[in-house]
């Protein structure tokens, strides 16, 4: 899937939050983590083959 990434970082940041003791940030991450898978497979299949232009590149 085109947005695993998205999914991989907010994975890495509820894990942070869970470890740090921020619990209740680490179950709104967790939520927001599902509302991205189900979002992403609802696209269109042309929304989500899209260019990636509009994405930052970190030198």
């Amino acid at each position: 899937m085109k947005h695993d990434w998205m999914i991989r970082v907010l994975e890495d940041l509820q894990r942070y939050a869970g470890d740090n003791g921020m619990a209740a940030l680490a179950e709104h991450l967790d939520q927001a983590r599902l509302l991205a898978l189900t979002e992403a497979a609802s696209l269109p299949d042309d929304l989500d083959d899209a260019d990636e232009g509009d994405l930052a590149v970190f030198n």
